[in-house]
């Protein structure tokens, strides 16, 4: 019994004998960073996030010395070979941040430059092409990036990916007992049926999920003032029917 488990990234291999089309990418690249303070930095235990004429910058303290932050903006033509020069990922860091406040611009100044990372090519699998796909045939099926490769906005593909494992993990164990089937291929079949079935839904949401907040970043700014006006209305609505519901019991 042979068995195939594409587990080989973004630009998998594998993808294409299941069905699957190649990844796309954003046209957003994302920096990286870690800020070392001699003295406490200035942010406490909170999470912050600065946006700003098409450029994000979110940060979360460490410890009471160390900052991780991190910042999306248009992709350029020159940040293919910016990529490769982290100091060169510096200055136009800096330059990204102008009319940011104090603060920002002194903690990315003060940055490790060992540190910096630019990821120019931020990709992932369009959530239709997750619907309309098996992403299984035969004994060849696919985990994590190479079956949902997500960009960063919603930080859920790692966790995805831990999931394809145990859900694999689990079928595969309920499965391989199947009676006269002496080569396992039959259960293995139905083995990676039921992953494909299982996880097809929960991948397909996850992606969507991403697609639209990385394509929010793409949009204008009255696209993006929509948005926010959006999800503020719904939070709005929800805190008015949670009052609501409060009160009843109460009654």
């Amino acid at each position: 019994m042979q068995v195939i488990i594409g587990c080989d990234g973004v630009n998998s291999v594998v993808a294409s004998i299941v069905g699957l089309n190649s990844s796309r990418h954003f046209s957003t690249c994302a920096i990286r960073g870690v800020t070392h303070y001699q003295t406490l930095h200035p942010f406490g235990t909170a999470f912050y996030l600065f946006d700003k004429d098409g450029v994000r910058l979110g940060l979360l303290p460490i410890n009471h010395n160390d900052v991780y932050w991190f910042l999306t903006r248009k992709l350029t033509s020159t940040d293919s070979m910016v990529s490769k020069d982290q100091k060169l990922i510096k200055e136009s860091t800096v330059e990204a941040i102008k009319g940011f406040p104090n603060h920002i611009t002194e903690m990315i100044n003060n940055s490790d430059v060992d540190s910096l990372h630019l990821t120019d090519q931020m990709r992932y699998r369009a959530p239709w092409d997750l619907l309309r796909t098996k992403f299984c045939k035969g004994t060849v099926t696919l985990a994590g990036d190479a079956l949902h490769a997500m960009a960063p906005f919603l930080a859920q593909g790692g966790s995805a990916s831990l999931e394809d494992a145990v859900v694999l993990a689990r079928c595969l164990s309920q499965n391989m007992g199947i009676a006269l089937d002496p080569t396992g291929m039959k259960a293995a079949r139905a083995a990676l049926d039921q992953y494909a079935k299982e996880r097809k839904m929960r991948v397909f949401w996850l992606s969507l999920e991403t697609f639209v907040v990385g394509t929010m970043h793409d949009t204008s700014a009255l696209l993006v003032e929509l948005r926010s006006w959006i999800i503020l209305t719904d939070q709005r609505r929800s805190y008015h029917l949670e009052k609501l519901i409060w009160r009843i019991e109460l009654d």
